[in-house]
């Protein structure tokens, strides 16, 4: 399934680290001298920089050590989940989201993170309770990504219909996030919305501009509406960005019988 938002919540959990562990919140505006970096925020960023760099290990027991010093950070636990899935982990991952939210059940990231692992582990019922769960809070900055969530699990389900609901959820929220437009108009093909589709396609393209697979999907719905043009400049355009893969093998099927 997909880890396709994870990435953007690397940033998401670590800003919620840094508040708990900086103490942000409401109260006094004077200044204070300058303090030492707490060690766990130290360890944060470091096993950051040692995940980009591909030192999944180094970066999981930088995490590691530092919930020996903050047993009760919810957030630490929540963002080690996320580094256990984003390499592979997927039980050790639902095993720190799980305690992330034993500690603070209202850890919004956490569920939804853990619903992603859920669906990934073929739990779907566990991943829907999960989404759902993200939703009920109203001060979650992203739901459009956990209606993106929610839409894929109904899709890896065939209901179809309550994706395209999910996606259109997704895409009313932020307009301009062009994954779940991807998606709802993959979920829209497939139903025969072809018109619509197409729409979808072409909004979602700012993201997918260099991913053959899109462009073959296009001009394939482009072919069946009857626009010979279009579906010619997007069958071409597949040739040029993933030559030799199954799409183009398959765009070049289609243009065997457009020429």
């Amino acid at each position: 399934m997909n880890r396709l938002e994870q990435h953007h919540r690397l940033g998401g959990v670590l800003a919620l680290i840094l508040a708990a562990s900086l103490g942000f919140g409401c109260g006094s505006q004077t200044k204070r001298p300058p303090e030492k970096e707490p060690d766990v925020l130290h360890s944060v960023r470091m096993a950051r920089s040692l995940f980009r760099a591909g030192r999944v290990s180094e970066a999981l027991a930088t995490l590691e050590l530092a919930i020996t010093r903050e047993p009760d950070n919810a957030s630490l636990h929540s963002y080690y989940g996320l580094l256990c899935f984003q390499s592979g982990r997927n039980e050790a991952a639902v095993e720190a989201l799980q305690r992330a939210i034993d500690v603070d059940p209202y850890l919004t990231d956490a569920h939804n993170v853990l619903g992603t692992v859920y669906l990934e582990l073929g739990e779907a019922t566990l991943a829907e309770q999960q989404f759902r769960i993200a939703l009920e809070d109203p001060a979650y900055p992203t739901p459009e990504k956990v209606y993106l969530n929610l839409g894929l699990l109904f899709d890896s389900q065939g209901r179809d219909e309550e994706a395209i609901v999910s996606f259109r959820q997704s895409v009313g929220i932020a307009p301009r996030y062009h994954k779940a437009h991807f998606h709802l108009a993959s979920a829209l093909d497939r139903i025969g919305k072809l018109a619509e589709a197409a729409r979808e396609y072409e909004v979602a393209e700012p993201a997918f501009k260099d991913d053959g697979e899109y462009w073959y999907r296009r001009g394939f719905a482009y072919y069946r509406l009857g626009r010979e043009g279009s579906a010619l400049d997007s069958l071409h355009r597949v040739r040029l960005v993933a030559p030799g893969s199954e799409s183009a093998a398959r765009a070049d099927e289609l243009l065997d019988l457009l020429d």
